[in-house]
């Protein structure tokens, strides 16, 4: 039988990580070219559009002109990254999906194509319907939502100019009304960008929102402190910052610092 402390912790079946762990995959081996060399009956499903056949298609090809972009975007995120993953969250007036890629290297080190797995966190849409998070009413996205952060733009002190620094170095971002404030392992400083619009060009790999107001950098994460029953994190930074962890996120902040 479960333990007390196993049936604290499980996710409510209404919860997104409840639905992700009981949600069936869809699998999809690609070739260096992006076509599709293999797929379980899952992903058959999903991509099955009735017009043309899935094995040897083009994986972008399939989605339709405006989701193209973002699911590009995906796979050259894996093949660019170090680890050689990357995960998007998409949604959809009626369907959202996570879709996962992750670069295949041979012995060589050479690229021998790619695994893209997907969990459809509904029934409706197939992965051939689903469009941009942020798409406009003509179903486009943003140029820039679509386009990763490399750089963060800063204020520091009194003055007009406009610094950058590498997103890696970022700790965290606060919400601080309608722009942000970043906090490096040394310094504060303000970012005149909202703080969903910077959530939503991060590497979801690095970066997760923890709070209403906070995004931490998880590779800057250095404790954890369970207190009263409420879960904070420990960065980093000179000054130690501790950023509380609402009760939704707990699950997912538990599992990707196993504690």
């Amino acid at each position: 039988m479960p333990t007390k402390e196993a049936e604290q912790h499980r996710p409510s079946e209404a919860s997104f990580e409840y639905r992700l762990q009981h949600t069936p995959a869809g699998v999809v081996l690609l070739d260096p070219d992006l076509s599709i060399r293999s797929v379980n009956p899952v992903a058959q499903r999903l991509l099955a559009s009735g017009r043309a056949p899935v094995l040897g298609a083009n994986i972008v090809d399939l989605h339709p002109q405006q989701a193209r972009d973002k699911i590009a975007w995906l796979i050259e995120r894996a093949r660019t990254s170090p680890d050689g993953n990357a995960s998007l969250l998409v949604a959809t007036a009626g369907a959202s999906m996570v879709a996962k890629v992750s670069r295949l290297d041979g012995g060589d080190g050479a690229l021998t194509g790619y695994c893209m797995i997907v969990h459809a966190l509904s029934n409706a849409p197939v992965m051939g319907q689903i469009t941009g998070t942020n798409a406009g009413s003509d179903g486009k996205l943003p140029a820039d939502a679509l386009c990763p952060l490399m750089k963060l733009p800063l204020v520091r002190g009194k003055t007009d100019v406009i610094s950058l620094i590498d997103v890696a170095d970022v700790v965290c971002l606060v919400a601080q009304g309608h722009y942000a404030e970043a906090k490096t392992l040394s310094y504060s400083a303000f970012c005149p960008r909202p703080l969903a619009d910077l959530e939503r060009r991060l590497d979801p790999a690095a970066f997760l929102r923890v709070h209403r107001r906070y995004v931490v950098n998880m590779r800057h994460v250095r404790g954890a402190e369970r207190l009263d029953g409420s879960w904070h994190l420990i960065l980093a930074d000179q000054a130690a910052t501790r950023i509380p962890v609402s009760r939704t996120k707990v699950e997912t902040v538990r599992r990707l610092l196993a504690v």
